[in-house]
């Protein structure tokens, strides 16, 4: 089958990591009844203060527009290879308005000066400054946005995935505003 080199190293990629794949996954893989198609992770969500700020947990609902994560995992079947990054922000005089709100302002200094980190099952995934990863500044269009990874990550069905901002001691938000922040990885996703 002929596809994009991108296409054709993720799913050589997946083979590699297959061992930490769910048994039903990895048999939908030998089997060939899974594929990988275009995704894109993404997370919405007013944060305030400063220290470690988890962005998703046990409670975090999957909702369209909002949050496409399960809770704080990828429901069996679904694993993730991802070789791009964003994290954009708002900001607004209201509480709950994620969805609501466009996310196109250059990040305050005090969320440039902290780091994102993403966990899963105590395998750091990434660790990356905000700076490094909010080109809202510097982007003209969607794609712009985006960080380029200089190698493949990924996250494997059925684990807990940690995503947090940590900032610097010391440092935090202005709580005279609403903050909001958009997560996106994009990537390629199995699917039957």
């Amino acid at each position: 089958m002929n596809n994009l080199s991108f296409f054709t190293t993720a799913m050589q990629f997946l083979l590699l990591i297959s061992g930490y794949l769910t048994e039903q996954l990895k048999t939908d893989i030998q089997r060939s009844s899974c594929t990988l198609d275009d995704q894109v992770l993404e997370l919405k969500k007013e944060i305030t203060g400063g220290g470690t700020i988890d962005l998703l947990d046990a409670n975090t609902l999957r909702l369209d527009g909002i949050c496409s994560f399960d809770k704080n995992s990828l429901n069996v079947g679904r694993a993730f290879i991802f070789d791009q990054i964003a994290l954009n922000y708002a900001t607004d005089a209201n509480s709950g308005m994620a969805g609501k709100v466009q996310y196109k302002t250059i990040a305050p200094v005090e969320l440039q000066n902290a780091v994102f980190i993403l966990n899963q099952d105590g395998r750091e995934v990434l660790r990356m400054p905000i700076r490094d990863i909010s080109n809202i500044g510097t982007g003209t269009n969607a794609e712009e946005e985006y960080k380029q990874l200089k190698s493949l990550r990924y996250l494997v069905d059925n684990r807990e995935i940690k995503a947090q901002i940590k900032f610097p001691e010391g440092v935090s938000l202005d709580a005279t505003k609403k903050h909001y922040v958009y997560l996106r990885l994009s990537g390629l996703q199995t699917t039957k």
